[in-house]
This record gives structure tokens, C-alpha cells and sequence, in this order.
């Protein structure tokens, strides 16, 4: 990644000590918590598949055996509803959000209802530059710190960094020209943490 080059930044990026990446780094961890690895493949913007490749001859294994049956990504755009019902790309019904692409599933992606969602305008500029794709899992609990889909009672659904508060959540978007933003509990609909993101070819 252009300009990390030491432990202390990839630590400050994690948000984790500094002599905790110079464990991993070391081989002093016997096992990793897939929170971590999703963590550290975030910041490569990677997959965490691309991360233990080459780790684990049993992993290796794994991974060179077919791609399981879970469906391909829709991908609808920022603002649209989540497509809960869309499985296939054969799949056309009245009342579901426009889908505008799809993507092939990460193999250690096994969320079934997982999405891609497209990045509209330049708020979460430079992580995420418009026509980007950040692919969404709804079963993962969001945490302090994520990047998430935030979905609100107005009727607004955005992508943001969320950072816990008493009483609901800060939703900041990267580019500082636009506003962070507190919303209560009740404001919140659902809220899906990204797992991976995409360029998208156009």
C-alpha cells in the first residue's frame, strides 16, 4: 500500500498497538481472529483468501477446490435498498431495487445475503473514489470503527465509518468537506459492515 511502510502506521490503521503487528509480522501468533484478518485485508484492499494463500498447505487446498454454490453479488447503488431477494442474476420481479452489475463471491465469503453497494459522489474520497464497489455483509455485527451501510429511518443509506456513542453513532465520511454526522438508535434501520472492496471497470 502506497506509503505504509512501517509497523506503527499499519498499527495506527488497525487501531492496534504497535508490538501486536510485530507479532503477526514475527509468526508469534498461533492463530489470527478472522476480525483481525478482515482488518488487515481491508487496509491492503485485499481478500482475505489473497492474505493466506500460500500460508497453510491445507488451506491452499481448500481454496483450489471449486468456488462454493453461493450466488454472484448484486451490486444496486448507494441510496437503494439492500437486494435481500435477489439471489440469481436470472431474477426479475417488480419491487426490487435495480440491480447494476453483479460480481463474482469471494471464495471465504460465505454470507449469503451479501451485496455490493456502488459509491455515489466523493465523501469517503481517498478509501473509496466514486464508481468504487464495497461489498456489504449483513450477518456480521458491526463494530466500533467499521465501515458500514448505514440505514436510516429517513430513508437515506449511505457509506461511512461508524464510531459507537452513547445513544447511538457517529457516521463520518472520510473526505472532511463533508459533515460528520450523529444519529440516535431509533434513527437506525440496519446498519451492514463492508468486507471487501472493488474498482469496477466501466
Amino acid at each position: 500500500m502506497t506509503g505504509l511502510r512501517t509497523q506503527k502506521a499499519l498499527a495506527e490503521m488497525l487501531g492496534v498497538p504497535q508490538p501486536q503487528v510485530s507479532d503477526w509480522e514475527n509468526d508469534r501468533y498461533s492463530s489470527l481472529e478472522i476480525s483481525s484478518l478482515v482488518k488487515i485485508a481491508k487496509v491492503f484492499r485485499c481478500s482475505v483468501d489473497a492474505l493466506l494463500a500460500g500460508i497453510d498447505a491445507d488451506y491452499d487446498r481448500i481454496g483450489a477446490v471449486p468456488a462454493m454454490t453461493l450466488p454472484d453479488i448484486a451490486v444496486v447503488a448507494e441510496g437503494d435498498v439492500p437486494p435481500d431477494a435477489v439471489t440469481t442474476r436470472n431474477e426479475r420481479a417488480q419491487g426490487r431495487p435495480e440491480v447494476l452489475r453483479w460480481l463474482s463471491r469471494p471464495r471465504d465469503l460465505g454470507d449469503p445475503q451479501a451485496y455490493g453497494v456502488e459509491i455515489l459522489g466523493d465523501s469517503m474520497l481517498p478509501a473509496y473514489r466514486p464508481n468504487m464497489i464495497a461489498i456489504v455483509s449483513p450477518e456480521l455485527e458491526a463494530l466500533d470503527g467499521d465501515e458500514v451501510y448505514c440505514q436510516l429511518a429517513s430513508g437515506e443509506r449511505v457509506v461511512r465509518l461508524m464510531h459507537r456513542c452513547r445513544g447511538g453513532c457517529i457516521l463520518r465520511p472520510y473526505n472532511p468537506a463533508h459533515g460528520t454526522r450523529v444519529v440516535r438508535r431509533e434513527e437506525i434501520e440496519a446498519m451492514h459492515v463492508v468486507v471487501y472492496s472493488r474498482a469496477c471497470d466501466r
